[in-house]
């Protein structure tokens, strides 16, 4: 049976000792996320993402753990519960899927103000250790934040066409068509 998310214990508050644990023992930090936003634009791009995926691979990680085998096979509404846990956790915002056609878009709601990079290069790496799937998360803009989620070299094609002024709608309308693959 596959477990459900559950938050009791994921934040451990030790005041005696001014610390923060997760439910593994591993310190955690509560740093205000204009603070943690305004670091990360003073790095380069090459460092966000790197600091995206470092943040991603460990919420990929204690997914994994908690689901084990059965993560593999699991389908996408315990994906967003698990994932969406974990991203709310890090008060990162709420997930959820949406089907557009064949591709799959992730949806996060209440994200923070300057958070499309970083919330989508953490999708990127959670999904790359907990499955062992490289994906792309080419950010789609607007509130909610949505990111479509693409193999390389479609997620390289579908930002080429962005690039080029086609819209999201005419973009997914070309990888269905097999002009790239979603």
């Amino acid at each position: 049976m596959i477990p459900r998310f559950d938050p009791t214990r994921a934040v451990v508050f030790d005041l005696a000792q001014g610390q923060l644990r997760d439910e593994e023992g591993i310190g955690r930090l509560n740093v205000p996320a204009d603070a943690l936003l305004r670091l990360l634009a003073g790095v380069g791009a090459d460092a966000r993402r790197d600091f995206g995926h470092g943040l991603g691979n460990e919420v990929g990680r204690r997914v994994q753990r908690r689901l084990g085998d059965a993560a593999k096979d699991a389908g996408a509404e315990v994906w967003v519960e698990h994932l969406g846990g974990e991203l709310a956790l890090l008060g990162l915002g709420n997930l959820s899927f949406e089907r557009w056609g064949k591709a799959l878009v992730i949806a996060v709601a209440g994200a923070p103000q300057g958070a499309e990079e970083l919330v989508g290069s953490l999708l990127e790496g959670a999904l790359l250790r907990a499955l062992g799937r490289e994906v792309v998360a080419v950010a789609m803009g607007g509130e909610p934040l949505r990111y479509a989620l693409l193999n390389q070299r479609a997620g390289a094609q579908a930002r080429a066409w962005l690039d080029e002024g086609a819209s999201w709608s005419e973009v997914l309308e070309r990888l269905h068509r097999g002009r790239g693959d979603a």
